[in-house]
C-alpha cells in the first residue's frame, strides 16, 4: 500500500491552504472594491470641498489660510487644489497655497479657463451636474487623472465668480498599490511564522500518534514489546493506555497460542510417528513371518509323500519344529518390544548384582561356546551392584551376547566387562569379527534392520534384539551404543552404582 502523508504535513498543508485562499480572496477584493471605496471617497471630498467654498465665500472671508482651516476636516487620501476668481475679470485667487506648488496652480488656473471658455469632452467623464457646477473626471493625454469640479458661486455681495477644485487621483492609486503591496508581504511573513508554528504545534500533536503507530506497526509483526510511554491525560493518552494493555493481552495470548500449537505439532508428529511405526511393523511381520510359514506349510505337505521314510520324515518334523520356534521367538520379541515402547511393560528398579548376572548368563551360552570354539571371559570389577530392572537388563545383556556369537569371527574371542565408573557402571560386550560400516552403526537400533540379511536369516535372526535393547535402555534412561574397534565391534550399556552406604555415593560438587 502506498504510503501518503502524514497528519503533521497535512495539517501543514490544509493551513497553508486556507491563508493562501483568504490572501488571494482579500487581494481580489481589494482589486475590485479598494479603488472603488477610494475614488467614492475623493468624490465626496470633492463635493464637500465645493460646499464648504460656497460657505466661505458667504462668509467674508478672503485668506487662503481661513479657507484651508475650513477643509481641513474634510480633507482625504489627496489634498484638492481650489482656485477662485478675483475681483476683475479673469484673474483668480488659489485658496491651497500651501499644497500646490507654482506648476500646479498655472495647472489649475490653466484647466478653469478651458472648462469655461473651450470646454473638450475627450478624456472627459461627467460624474456629476447641478446648476451652477460640474463634477468630472479627466483623464489627461499623459496618463494623469483628476476629479474635476467647475462652475460658478455667488459670495455674499451677490457677485458670480468662476472656481475650479482639482484632486488628482494618481496619489490614490500610488497608496492603494502601496497598501496592496504592504498587505502581500505582510501575508508572506505571516503565512511563513504561521506555518512555522503550525508545524511545531502539529509535531508535538503527532509525535504520541506516531509512537502510537510505531507501535501498532510492531504488533502486526507480532512483537508486543512496546510500550506507549506518553503521559498525555487526553483521548491520546487514553488511546496509548488502551494499546499498552491490549499489546499485554495479546502477548499473553500468543504465547499461549503458541505452546498450544508446539503441542498440537508434538501430538500430530507422535500420531504420525506411531502410524508409520505401525505401518512398518505390519510390513515386517508379514515379511518374517512370510518365510517359516511358507517352509513349515511347504514340509507340512511333504509329510504325506515321505510317510513310508522314517528318516526323512524326522527331518521334515524337525524343520517345522524349528520354525515354528523360530516365529514363537519372533512374537514374544515382538509383544516385548511393542509393550515398552507403548510403556505398558511395568519396570521394577531395585539393586543387583550385575557381577553374578554376567556370570549367570555366560553359563547359559555354554553350549554356543562348546559348538563355537569362542573364549569368552569376562573382565572388571567384582560384585558390583547396580539399580535397575533386573529382568530387562538380563534380556539386554543376553541379546548383545548372542549377537556377538552370531558374528564372532577367528580368533572368536568374546570380551564380557565390567567397569566402575564410580557413579555409573559401564557393561561392555566385545567380539572378534567384521565391523559394522559406519553409515550403518545408527541404524542397527531400527526394528527389523539387518545390515547382512542374508547372514542374519542364516542364524535366525529377526532384527528385533537390538530394538529391545534400545526400548529397555531408554525405558531406564541410561545411556548405550555400539563403536568398532579394529578387531571387532563393542556394545555397551550404563548403569547407576547402587551404594548401599550412602556416605559411599559421591558428593554433588
Amino acid at each position: 500500500m502506498k504510503q501518503g502523508l502524514s497528519i503533521r504535513w497535512r495539517i501543514l498543508f490544509i493551513f497553508i491552504g486556507v491563508m493562501v485562499a483568504i490572501i488571494l480572496a482579500f487581494l481580489v477584493m481589494s482589486r475590485v472594491y479598494w479603488n472603488a471605496i477610494l475614488t467614492r471617497r475623493n468624490r465626496d471630498t470633492v463635493k464637500k470641498t465645493y460646499e464648504v467654498l460656497i460657505a466661505f465665500e458667504k462668509s467674508g472671508e478672503e485668506s487662503p489660510e481661513a479657507f484651508e482651516r475650513a477643509i481641513g476636516s474634510i480633507r482625504g487620501a489627496a489634498t484638492p487644489n481650489v482656485a477662485v476668481q478675483g475681483d476683475a475679470d479673469w484673474t483668480f485667487t488659489v485658496l491651497t497655497r500651501t499644497f500646490i506648488s507654482p506648476q500646479e496652480e498655472e495647472f489649475l488656473l490653466r484647466r478653469l479657463m478651458e472648462n469655461l471658455i473651450n470646454p473638450s469632452t475627450e478624456g472627459i467623464r461627467i460624474l456629476d451636474k447641478g446648476e451652477d457646477y460640474t463634477l468630472q473626471e479627466v483623464r489627461l493625454e499623459s496618463g494623469g487623472r483628476y476629479y474635476e469640479c467647475y462652475g460658478f458661486l455667488t459670495d455674499r455681495n451677490g457677485a458670480r465668480k468662476a472656481f475650479i477644485i482639482s484632486m488628482p487621483l494618481m496619489n490614490i492609486e500610488i497608496m492603494a498599490q502601496g497598501n496592496g503591496n504592504l498587505f502581500v508581504i505582510s501575508s508572506i511573513v505571516l503565512l511563513i511564522l504561521g506555518g512555522l508554528a503550525v508545524f511545531l504545534c502539529t509535531n508535538r500533536i503527532t509525535k504520541p500518534i506516531r509512537q502510537l503507530t510505531e507501535i501498532s506497526r510492531k504488533m502486526t509483526d507480532l512483537d508486543f514489546s512496546a510500550r506507549y510511554e506518553g503521559d498525555y491525560s487526553d483521548e491520546i493518552g487514553e488511546l496509548g493506555r488502551n494499546m499498552n494493555a491490549l499489546s499485554e493481552r495479546l502477548a499473553v495470548s500468543y504465547d499461549e497460542l503458541k505452546v498450544t500449537n508446539e503441542q498440537l505439532e508434538r501430538e500430530l508428529e507422535e500420531k504420525e510417528h506411531v502410524d508409520e511405526m505401525r505401518k512398518d511393523f505390519i510390513s515386517n511381520v508379514s515379511h518374517e513371518l512370510k518365510t517359516p510359514i511358507a517352509l513349515i506349510q511347504g514340509y507340512a505337505e511333504g509329510l504325506r509323500d515321505v510317510k513310508d521314510d522314517p528318516e526323512s520324515f524326522d527331518y521334515y518334523l524337525d524343520v517345522i519344529t524349528d520354525e515354528s520356534e523360530r516365529m514363537n521367538r519372533m512374537v514374544r520379541k515382538l509383544t516385548t518390544l511393542n509393550q515398552l515402547e507403548f510403556g505398558s511393560a511395568e519396570m521394577t528398579i531395585a539393586p543387583f548384582s550385575i557381577s553374578e548376572m554376567a556370570e549367570d548368563i555366560v553359563q547359559t551360552f555354554q553350549k554356543q561356546i562348546l559348538e563355537s570354539g569362542a573364549h569368552v571371559t569376562i573382565e572388571g570389577a567384582k560384585d558390583l551392584m547396580v539399580s535397575g530392572d533386573a529382568f530387562e537388563i538380563e534380556e539386554v545383556l543376553t541379546n548383545y551376547l548372542s549377537n556377538a556369537f552370531n558374528h564372532l569371527k577367528d580368533p572368536n574371542n568374546i570380551v564380557l566387562t565390567l567397569e566402575d565408573l564410580h557413579e555409573k557402571c559401564r557393561v561392555s560386550v566385545f567380539n572378534t569379527g567384521e565391523q559394522i560400516p559406519a553409515d550403518e552403526l545408527d541404524k542397527i537400533w531400527i526394528k527389523f534392520y539387518k545390515v547382512d540379511k542374508a547372514r542374519t536369516r542364516e542364524y535366525g535372526g529377526s532384527g528385533i534384539g537390538l530394538s529391545i535393547v534400545r526400548a529397555i535402555m531408554e525405558a531406564h534412561h541410561e545411556a548405550y551404543g555400539v563403536y568398532n574397534r579394529p578387531d571387532g565391534v563393542v556394545f555397551w550399556f550404563e548403569l547407576p552404582v547402587f551404594f548401599e552406604d550412602k556416605e559411599e555415593a559421591p558428593k554433588e560438587a
